[in-house]
C-alpha cells in the first residue's frame, strides 16, 4: 500500500521535463537520441524509468514507451528493470513483421525486452527460465527460449539450468506436435 501511495506521488509529482523525455522515448523518430542522452548522463533518469515501467504517465503511447524503457534497460544493464522485461519479452517494434523468419540479429532488433535481458545476461536468463512455465503467450515462450539460448550462447557455463530448462522446453514442444500431429491424421480420416 504504502509502495503503491509512493509511486502515485512520484508519478504525479513529475517534472515537465520528465514528460518530454517520456514523450522522447515513446516516439520512434526521437527514441535513440533520448536513450543515448540517458546513457550518456550515466543513468541519473533511471529511477524515474524503473517508476515508469510500473505506472507510465497517462499522455503517452505506453507500447511505444515500454519499447523505449527496454532500450534504456538494455544499454544500462538494469537487473532492476528484469521482471518488467520479462513481463514483455514479446514486445515487438513492429506487429507486422514475422519475427521467428528472421535472423537471430533481426529477432533481438525487432523484440527489445528480450535483447535487454540477453544484454543483462545470466540473471536475465534465469528470471526467464523461472517465468517459462507460468501462464506465458506461445510468442512470449519462443521469445524466452530465445533469450536464454543466446544467454548461453555468451556465456555457457554462466546459466548451468540452461541445459534442464532447454531439454524440458523441447519436450514440451514434441508432444503439442504429436498431439497436433494426431488430431490432423484424425481429420483426415474423417474426411
Amino acid at each position: 500500500m504504502i509502495i503503491l501511495v509512493a509511486v502515485s506521488a512520484t508519478v504525479s509529482a513529475q517534472a515537465p521535463g520528465d514528460m518530454a523525455l517520456a514523450r522522447e522515448l515513446s516516439d520512434s523518430r526521437t527514441r535513440a537520441k533520448a536513450v543515448a542522452d540517458i546513457v550518456a548522463s550515466n543513468g541519473s533518469t533511471l529511477p524515474l524509468l524503473l517508476v515508469w515501467a510500473q505506472a507510465p504517465p497517462a499522455d503517452v503511447d505506453q507500447h511505444e514507451l515500454d519499447i523505449g524503457l527496454a532500450d534504456v534497460f538494455g544499454e544500462l544493464k538494469t537487473k532492476e528493470a528484469i521482471p518488467f522485461l520479462v513481463g514483455n519479452i514479446g514486445l515487438r517494434r513492429d506487429h507486422r513483421v514475422n519475427v521467428w523468419l528472421k535472423t537471430p540479429g533481426a529477432i533481438e532488433k525487432e523484440l527489445p525486452a528480450a535483447a535487454a535481458l540477453i544484454r543483462i545476461g545470466p540473471e536475465g536468463a534465469k528470471a526467464v527460465i523461472q517465468a517459462y512455465w507460468q501462464p506465458m503467450l506461445a510468442e512470449d515462450r519462443a521469445a524466452a527460449i530465445f533469450v536464454v539460448t543466446k544467454t548461453v550462447e555468451a556465456s555457457p557455463n554462466a546459466v548451468p539450468e540452461a541445459r534442464g530448462f532447454l531439454q524440458s522446453a523441447l519436450a514440451h514442444l514434441r508432444i503439442d506436435r504429436l498431439l497436433a500431429e494426431e488430431g490432423l491424421e484424425g481429420l483426415d480420416r474423417k474426411n
